[in-house]
């Protein structure tokens, strides 16, 4: 003969109610603030302004390799951005060249760093060729 003195019989055999999926989400304390967003290249955007406060609207890009070549003899200023657009390099006219033939086989190429190319136009009809590194 079993020993049932353990269990009453004024208690039923249920489980204990569990919460609904609404009632668990509303417990949640609120979502944190996603993190800044840091940097963001000028290459994902349509307007940007550069570190000296001038406003640049994206025409087009990338550009083709001999359209670069051009502009970077031609454009009002040219500026890489190193690091992903994390820090603008201004390039003076007179290292132009130079700066085109140390960059111009990486132009959009699987090797790192890798750069590819952007056309602005500032409000005032500025030319700015703008080069991201990417690596």
């Amino acid at each position: 003969m079993c020993d049932n003195t353990w269990k009453s019989s004024a208690m039923p055999d249920r489980r204990p109610r569990k919460a609904t999926l609404a009632e668990m989400v509303a417990s949640l304390p609120p979502a944190p603030d996603p993190p800044d967003e840091g940097v963001r290249s000028p290459a994902g955007r349509e307007e940007f302004i550069d570190d000296q406060g001038r406003l640049w609207r994206k025409v087009r890009g990338p550009l083709h390799r001999r359209l670069t070549q051009r502009l970077a003899t031609q454009a009002d200023a040219l500026i890489i951005g190193e690091a992903g657009g994390g820090q603008f390099r201004h390039v003076p006219a007179t290292d132009r060249l130079a700066t085109w033939n140390q960059i111009k086989n990486r132009l959009m190429a699987e090797c790192i760093p890798s750069y590819v190319p952007y056309e602005f136009v500032s409000p005032d009809g500025l030319t700015l060729l703008y080069i991201e590194e990417n690596c």
